[in-house]
C-alpha cells in the first residue's frame, strides 16, 4: 500500500513538472531580458534610485529620471532644434536679393460705371432773331458772256458768316436767255449764271448781290 502511494506521487510530480516547463522556459527569458535591460543601465553606472554615491536625478537629456554621481552627466545633451539654447536668438540673417517678377496676371473684369459727372457751364447764347443790325449786303463781280455764252457773278460773305438770300442785276436782258441764281453749297456766297451771246449786240452782262447773316464774332 505504501508502495503505491509512493509510486502515484513520483508520476504526479512528473506530470506536474511536464507542463510547468514551458512556462518556465518563457519566465526565464523574460528574466533575462530584465536582467539584461538592468545590466545595461547597471553597467553605464546610473541608477533610477537614489543611493549614497548617485543622488542627483536628471531633469532632462538622455538620462532624464536616472540619479547620477555629478550634474555634469546630465549636462552631455545633444542638442534640440527646438530649445531656445540652439536658436540664433531671433536674429535676422541678411536679406537675399528680390526673385524675378513673376508673369503678369491676367484682366480682371470691368468694374461698374462711375457716376455721371457735374455738367459744364452753358456757353453764351448766340442771337435768336434777324435784324437790320446782324444783317449786311454784299455786291459780287461784274460779268459779261463768254465764248462759251455764259456770264457768272459770285457774291460771298465773310468767313464764318451765312448766305440768307441773293439777287442779281441783268445788263442788256433782251438779249439774256436762261438766268439762274442760287446758294452756293458752302452757304457762305451766292451765284447767278446768265446765257447770252457771243457777239457784242447780243452780249448779256450779270452782277449778283448777297445777303448774309453775321455770325459772331460780328463784323
Amino acid at each position: 500500500m505504501h508502495k503505491s502511494t509512493l509510486t502515484f506521487g513520483l508520476l504526479a510530480s512528473s506530470l506536474v513538472m511536464l507542463v510547468i516547463m514551458p512556462f518556465l522556459n518563457q519566465n526565464n527569458s523574460f528574466f533575462n531580458v530584465m536582467a539584461q535591460e538592468y545590466d545595461k543601465y547597471g553597467d553605464s553606472s546610473y541608477s533610477q534610485y537614489p543611493t549614497d554615491d548617485k543622488k542627483y536625478e536628471c531633469r532632462t537629456g538622455p538620462f532624464e529620471g536616472f540619479f547620477v554621481s555629478s550634474v555634469e552627466f546630465c549636462k552631455h545633451v545633444k542638442f534640440d532644434d527646438n530649445k531656445r539654447d540652439h536658436r540664433d536668438n531671433n536674429q535676422t540673417g541678411t536679406q537675399g536679393p528680390p526673385g524675378p517678377a513673376g508673369p503678369a496676371g491676367a484682366t480682371g473684369a470691368t468694374g461698374p460705371q462711375g457716376i455721371q459727372g457735374i455738367q459744364g457751364a452753358i456757353g453764351p447764347q448766340g442771337p435768336n432773331q434777324i435784324n437790320s443790325s446782324s444783317v449786311y449786303s454784299v455786291r459780287g463781280n461784274f460779268s459779261n458772256t463768254q465764248d462759251d455764252g455764259f456770264a457768272n457773278s459770285v457774291a460771298m460773305c465773310d468767313p464764318g458768316d451765312t448766305v440768307l438770300s441773293g439777287d442779281y442785276e441783268i445788263i442788256n436782258p433782251a438779249n439774256a436767255g436762261e438766268i439762274a441764281d442760287f446758294a452756293l453749297e458752302t452757304q457762305d456766297g451766292w451765284v447767278t449764271v446768265a446765257q447770252g451771246g457771243i457777239a457784242v449786240p447780243d452780249l448779256v452782262a450779270v452782277i449778283t448781290d448777297a445777303q448774309c447773316f453775321d455770325n459772331p464774332p460780328l463784323r
